[in-house]
């Protein structure tokens, strides 16, 4: 596949590597004014074959970790509203099913059948690498959406997990006069979500609230029932517990339910990190304590608009030495302020 250089998909990428960028609707922005110049671009390259992303037919595939859990089908609706408005664009997702070994498999086939773009969630950032590199390779942009891969690839569109750690840490020292005791849910291990997240917690907790003491973490996957069985347990070992971070929203319902069924729901606060319309919700009825949101549609939506910008440009991951960043932006919803998300942004 021969890329057609796009000035500003290549500045837009590199002004991320260097700097970061947390606002979706730049991108949007940007994007749109790529589209208006694409015809005058082809007038002037008209003598090369090249591809026109917004002509020629285009295939993105989309790679979910789980296609069935809430985030996964945010992200999936928000690329397919972006890609909406071309009816030249096919996105085709695949389910993962939690399962490194059978995105291995779903990458091979999508690189066998030619896609223009790849948007994928890695299940496991290692095991993933090489079938990221050899897409690249192939001339086939990746772009992940949170859980990363361990290589250098044309970008990476995440939420701010160390700092919605670092904001949750903030919140039970606050809640629990900067002396509680603390238990942690944990996803996946070597997962960058889990692991940011985790770490941005720790690190603030250390740094900030030397009184403050994690007594306990175990991992639930991600899974609101393996959260149940994980909190059941915490609450058999320990008589005091202050505050609970679980890594998803998943396993903060998890976690709340299992607090509920003991009678011990008003002894503890318990946060999420995520932001889905259930968590909101249980917010609101003051069944859980808190969560970080992020507008998980504007993060597929920012996926895909990265993604159509490296179609059919000469821009190349081997140039780089980091992978660039897209940031979203981080949400801290409360009982006082989950009412400024609007019910349209609730995935």
């Amino acid at each position: 596949m021969k890329r057609r250089f796009l000035t500003f998909g290549l500045a837009f990428v590199m002004t991320c590597t260097l700097a970061g960028c947390g606002n979706a609707e730049q991108v949007s922005r940007e994007a749109e004014e790529a589209k208006a110049h694409a015809n005058v671009e082809d007038s002037i390259v008209s003598n090369k074959a090249v591809k026109n992303p917004y002509v020629d037919e285009v295939k993105i595939a989309y790679v979910a970790h789980d296609i069935s859990t809430p985030n996964n089908q945010a992200w999936l609706e928000g690329i397919e509203r972006e890609c909406e408005y071309y009816s030249n664009i096919t996105v085709q997702s695949f389910n993962g099913n939690s399962s490194a070994e059978e995105q291995v498999k779903i990458m091979s086939e999508v690189i066998n059948q030619e896609y223009d773009a790849i948007i994928i969630q890695c299940s496991d950032g290692a095991a993933l690498a090489d079938s990221v590199t050899q897409a690249e390779e192939a001339g086939i942009p990746v772009v992940t959406l949170n859980l990363d891969a361990n290589c250098t690839h044309s970008a990476l569109v995440q939420a701010l997990d160390y700092d919605a750690g670092r904001l949750v840490a903030d919140e039970i020292a606050a809640a629990t006069n900067e002396q509680g005791k603390v238990v942690i849910i944990q996803g996946i291990a070597g997962v960058s979500r889990t692991d940011n997240l985790e770490k941005g917690f720790r690190d603030t907790l250390a740094d900030k609230y030397p009184n403050m003491e994690i007594i306990a973490s175990q991992a639930a996957d991600f899974e609101k029932e393996k959260a149940t069985t994980v909190m059941n347990s915490f609450l058999s070992q320990f008589d005091q517990i202050d505050g609970v971070f679980a890594i998803n929203d998943a396993m903060a319902e998890g976690a709340s339910l299992a607090a509920q069924n003991a009678g011990r729901l008003e002894e503890m606060v318990i946060w999420g990190a995520d932001g889905e319309k259930d968590a909101l919700a249980m917010i609101e009825e003051g069944t859980l304590t808190g969560t970080i949101y992020t507008n998980s549609w504007d993060q597929g939506s920012t996926a895909a608009k990265v993604a159509l910008l490296m179609i059919g440009s000469e821009y190349s991951s081997h140039v780089l030495t980091k992978t660039p960043q897209v940031m979203m932006e981080p949400v801290v919803a409360t009982k006082d302020t989950v009412g400024t998300i609007a019910q349209e942004d609730r995935w």
